[in-house]
């Protein structure tokens, strides 16, 4: 079973577009600390792996984009502040997760990840708060059978959704 699906989509995001490279767009916010905790979680023990724990993003706004850096090398990903200072980032991913297609028959599993997070005030926030979830459902048509516990996989159940709470503080 294929684990490329099961990243986390903190880490997902990472290979939207490469920003170790590049400059931070716009104003840089600050450095952030981000602790993350589980709060729900229907899929299961898979969805353990993808626990992204403690880590640190850079944070900048570009004229009302906002775009969050991973500091563990990866990439970038972006989306808009509304007026209450809260950005809302969405991606959908799709694999092929079988090994072979002796199994049950082609498993494409589709992953919609949401993160959402609140700014404090001020021109280098002191912190944000927010939230990250994904959705994992099979794709039309797809025979996802095999990645249920039950015939051998890792997840409780198809679709599942995962949440996670987060806390930002400026380093």
């Amino acid at each position: 079973m294929s684990t490329r699906v099961y990243v986390s989509f903190l880490a997902a995001f990472a290979v939207a577009s490469a920003a170790c490279d590049n400059p931070t767009p716009g104003t840089v916010l600050g450095t952030y600390a981000v602790a993350s905790t589980v709060s729900t979680n229907s899929c299961g023990s898979v969805a353990a792996a993808t626990d992204p724990g403690s880590f640190s993003v850079t944070i900048s706004n570009d004229y009302g984009t906002v775009y969050w850096f991973p500091n563990s090398g990866g990439s970038s990903t972006s989306g808009t502040m509304n007026a209450a200072r809260t950005v809302t980032i969405s991606d959908v991913l799709a694999d092929d997760v079988d090994a072979t297609e002796a199994g049950a028959g082609k498993c494409t599993l589709q992953r919609n990840d949401t993160l959402s997070f609140t700014m404090a005030t001020g021109a280098s926030p002191a912190s944000f708060t927010g939230s990250y979830s994904f959705t994992v459902s099979p794709a039309i048509g797809a025979n996802c059978a095999d990645q249920l516990a039950s015939g051998g996989g890792g997840y409780a159940e198809l679709p599942c959704t995962v949440n996670y709470k987060m806390d930002g503080t400026l380093q």
